[in-house]
């Protein structure tokens, strides 16, 4: 079987009849006559829904562009939409080929007509409509209309019947048409390779259909590796077809062997769909700047000699999604995972003599610009051996302290023969092999270097030598290494004294030591601890001026305030972190993987579970990191977050391969999350007794964490134990210090949940209110899943109570708002009468009603009371709930709840939500 064939079961082709099973496919209505012009689908296929969904809504605008490369799946998802019965009318299909010239518009035109559509030739006017059927023009390939004249009438044509027909247009890259008139209206709908890339669910249902059995994370592997590009999912999953082991193919393609696999065959597909078609002078920039992970104009002015590399990237990037925009501060860009391994193949055949010249120069641009971690690595691979001592020896407290980077495995040269004399290009290449996920070879050149070194090196080659030591132990997630290894580093820098090259060095050093006490002391929930050395840690390190321990110090600070429950201070430092590292041109590193998890929980807390979803695939990289505790994170992100969105089959698949370990395994912080998560999966399935087991062991282990106490509350009211949960609740938020504001915030909402089993209302409602206030400033929005119920039935209650304390008081109120008012006018009339001024003293009789500020008397009687239901949207006015989420909990529709809004700030007499809350607080009225 050729290779493409793969591809072409997929993709479309209608002469494959291989062995698949059978297609599940929407039944197509009676009344649907598939056009001959319209594509068959491919023998194996799936319906991918949501792409479908889009479309219904899609057509109903005037013009709908799907744009991609090719090998995404546009002609086949506009078969199926079709031949699923899908278009709300009639329709037109035309594919033009290549080459068409004017025959493109008699095509067209022909279409038209075949479908009943026959147009005026003079002004375009379509006469045979019946409202309200919408047909839909269907044109594939448009790339392929080159010719001017043709393009303008189909502009035209749009222009005139986009009210009455929907034009899809498919195309590989974007048509010299006007399509901005459509975007300024709004009325163009756009797909593209990131709408059509499969997703994480689809590559397991294609894997489903193909028969091929692949765990979770070698699914995750290949939907990353391929970008979920359909074309290379298809063809990976078909070489997985019998196999025993398909599990090999996927680290085949994260290894970057893509190019010599010849069963796997994604290389052929490659050079022929696509490398065949490019300029010829953008294939020979981007065969030369493959080389590197991210490529920016003036590396490929340094690698591929041209000076229009601005355009050229541009160009890759627009025309055929080739590369896609990363940005930073030199407009980086990055080549797609498979194209980059096919391209560094052709590199090692075509340009084989040129290739460590390549690498110098990279080495060289990057050493220039302030990037040490790539121009070593670079300076390693074009085996200029002089450059990566001496850039090792400039910037080791950085290299060492700044934690791993996540790049392709390669095959460099051999070491010299004299490098058991060079300790310090050893730990050069210690560096290298860390940063490509070599673990057991950095430990082997740090053991050389450390024996080039001597029994008594020099305090600054001892002091180098502790910081390899920490690196090491960092880069296997030691924590038994991390503290000691990094108390010996600071001893080392105090003994070197003034033998540093470099000024920087000794603070750099001492911040590299400091954040990695930090990081020990977050790995063991030790925060306080943690708090302090970061704060040294940081300042040292913006001191020294080495921008990746800065980075390095943001991506700690941001786990200490997620801890601490500052969600907005952890998304901010998380931010500085993606931003920093796209910067300096880094893709895939420990230090965003951190950043990624940190925002994807950020997000699950506040109830945004799509964004979080979003953050944690981007977290995980293919690469295989030498990163286990990054691994570790990553897989307890996924598990809470199917948990919390409605899946705990899901989370406990995800969480199974952590539960293997014995209890105290696992680092302690990742020790808790787990087990707790372990419990609250076990009250899912009405096991309380388990619960209570698991939590009994982790207590044994980790004595007095308050997110134990919280999951024994959570087991105590699963058994109607009230009264239990209520005392360890009230024990937990007296502390003086909370370990984290979400806890607090969880705390309360369960403490009132306690109270209100016991019929404790007032109590309840206390807690509820201190839960909404402690919430609204982080926007926290978890712990109040599933308890929408009961809270609002339980605050409609207490705003009843506040309304009819203020009826009892209301008429002497009233009364005493009535005097004021007369003693005001009565003064006013005599100073008017005193001036003899007739002209103002009427103007003062219009303004008698005296008029105070929003928030100037708390006792200020309103004219117009609020009613009771709009008293109870200003409660949740208070909370962080959207419109749209206050409307869900009330059982109402969101434009009820929008007008109830609108007459609480007219009543009051503001504008803001915020002011109605200060308003409403300080008439007391919530």
């Amino acid at each position: 079987m050729a290779h493409n064939d793969a591809a072409e079961r997929f993709l479309g082709s209608a002469s494959w009849a291989g062995p698949a099973r059978p297609l599940e496919v929407r039944p197509v209505p009676v009344e649907f006559v598939p056009d001959r012009e319209v594509p068959g689908l491919p023998a194996v296929h799936l319906e991918r829904r949501r792409l479908l969904d889009q479309l219904d809504a899609a057509v109903e605008q005037p013009v709908t562009l799907v744009c991609a490369p090719t090998g995404w799946g546009k002609t086949v998802l506009a078969a199926s939409w079709i031949r699923a019965g899908r278009p709300p009318g009639r329709i037109a299909y035309v594919r033009f080929e290549p080459n068409c010239g004017a025959a493109a518009w008699r095509q067209l035109t022909a279409a038209l007509n075949a479908a009943g559509i026959a147009l005026d030739p003079a002004t375009y006017a379509w006469t045979g409509g019946r409202l309200p059927e919408r047909p839909v023009v269907v044109l594939d390939d448009l790339h392929n209309v080159t010719n001017r004249t043709v393009l303008r009438r189909v502009e035209r044509l749009m222009t005139r019947l986009g009210d009455r027909i929907g034009f899809l247009l498919l195309a590989r890259s974007e048509p010299p048409l006007s399509l901005y008139r459509w975007r300024v209206r709004s009325q163009l709908t756009e797909l593209r390779a990131d709408h059509l890339a499969f997703a994480q669910a689809e590559i397991a249902g294609l894997a489903d259909r193909l028969d091929v059995r692949l765990a979770r994370q070698f699914q995750h592997a290949l939907w990353h590796v391929t970008e979920g590009w359909p074309a290379a999912v298809a063809v990976a999953l078909s070489a997985m077809v019998g196999r025993h082991e398909p599990e090999r193919v996927v680290t085949d393609l994260v290894a970057g062997e893509a190019g010599p696999n010849d069963q796997v065959g994604l290389t052929e597909y490659v050079q022929r769909e696509i490398l065949a078609h490019l300029d010829p002078d953008v294939h020979e920039v981007m065969l030369r700047t493959s080389i590197v992970e991210t490529v920016c104009p003036g590396l490929v002015e340094a690698l591929a000699g041209s000076r229009n590399g601005t355009r050229q990237l541009a160009q890759a990037s627009r025309s055929d999604a080739l590369a896609t925009f990363y940005g930073g501060s030199h407009s980086w860009y990055r080549y797609r995972r498979l194209l980059r391994a096919v391209l560094r193949a052709e590199v090692r055949t075509t340009l084989a003599a040129e290739e460590r010249g390549l690498h110098r120069a990279a080495a060289g641009w990057y050493a220039a610009n302030g990037l040490p971690g790539d121009a070593v690595v670079h300076a390693v691979l074009g085996a200029d051996w002089v450059s990566a001592e001496r850039l090792f020896l400039q910037y080791w407290p950085e290299l060492c302290g700044s934690g791993s980077r996540a790049m392709a495995l390669r095959t460099g040269p051999q070491p010299p023969q004299d490098i058991a004399e060079r300790p310090m290009l050893a730990f050069a290449l210690a560096i290298c092999c860390r940063d490509t996920g070599d673990a057991a070879a950095m430990s082997a050149f740090i053991r050389l270097g450390e024996r080039a070194l001597g029994e008594a090196p020099a305090p600054l080659d001892a002091e180098i030598l502790a910081a390899m030591r920490m690196a090491e132990a960092i880069a296997a997630d030691d924590l038994d290494r991390f503290a000691d290894a990094a108390e010996r580093l600071l001893e080392r820098v105090e003994e070197a004294g003034g033998e540093h090259l470099y000024a920087d060095a000794a603070d750099g050093a001492r911040a590299s030591a400091h954040l990695t006490l930090a990081g020990a002391g977050i790995a063991r929930d030790a925060v306080e601890d943690a708090d302090a050395a970061l704060e040294r840690g940081n300042a040292l390190a913006r001191k020294s001026g080495f921008p990746l321990l800065v980075v390095q110090a943001n991506r700690l600070q941001a786990l200490v305030h997620l801890r601490r429950g500052r969600l907005s201070a952890a998304a901010a430092c998380a931010r500085r972190v993606l931003d920093a590292s796209r910067d300096a041109g880094i893709a895939e590193s420990r230090n965003i993987s951190d950043a990624r998890l940190v925002l994807a929980t950020i997000c699950r807390v506040r109830g945004r579970l799509d964004e979080a979803r979003f953050h944690l695939d981007e977290s995980i990289t293919a690469e295989a990191p030498p990163d286990p505790h990054g691994w570790l994170s990553g897989i307890l992100s996924l598990a809470l977050l199917l948990f919390d969105s409605g899946d705990p089959a899901g989370a406990a698949e995800a969480l199974e391969p952590v539960l293997g370990d014995r209890i105290g395994a696992l680092p302690p912080a990742a020790e808790l999350t787990a087990r707790v998560l372990h419990a609250d999966l076990c009250l899912a399935e009405r096991q309380p007794e388990k619960a209570r087991a698991v939590l009994d062991e982790l207590d044994r282990h980790r004595p007095g964490a308050p997110v134990v106490a919280l999951a024994r509350a959570r087991v105590a009211l699963a058994s109607d134990r009230p009264q239990t949960a209520q005392h360890a609740l009230e024990g937990l938020l007296a502390e003086p210090v909370a370990a984290s504001l979400v806890v607090a915030v969880a705390a309360s909402v369960m403490l009132a949940q306690a109270r209100h089993r016991l019929g404790d209302l007032a109590g309840a409602t206390e807690q509820i209110e201190r839960a909404l206030r402690l919430a609204a400033p982080e926007g926290i929005r978890a712990p109040f899943a599933g308890h929408g119920s009961w809270i609002a039935a339980l605050l409609e209650g207490a705003v009843m109570t506040r309304r009819v304390g203020r009826e009892e008081i209301g008429h002497e109120a009233a009364e005493h708002a009535e005097f004021r008012q007369e003693e005001a006018r009565r003064e006013e009339v005599r100073r008017e009468e005193a001036e003899h001024v007739e002209a103002e003293h009427e103007e003062a009789e219009e303004e008698a009603e005296p008029v105070t500020g929003a928030f100037d008397v708390a006792a200020e009687h309103i004219i117009d009371p609020l009613t009771e239901r709009e008293t109870l949207v200003l409660q949740y006015l208070r909370s962080m709930l959207s419109i749209a989420e206050i409307a869900t909990v009330l059982s109402v529709s969101t434009n009820t709840v929008k007008t109830h809004v609108r007459h609480v700030y007219r009543k009051l007499g503001v504008s803001r939500r915020r002011d109605a809350v200060r308003r409403g607080r300080a008439l007391s009225i919530i």
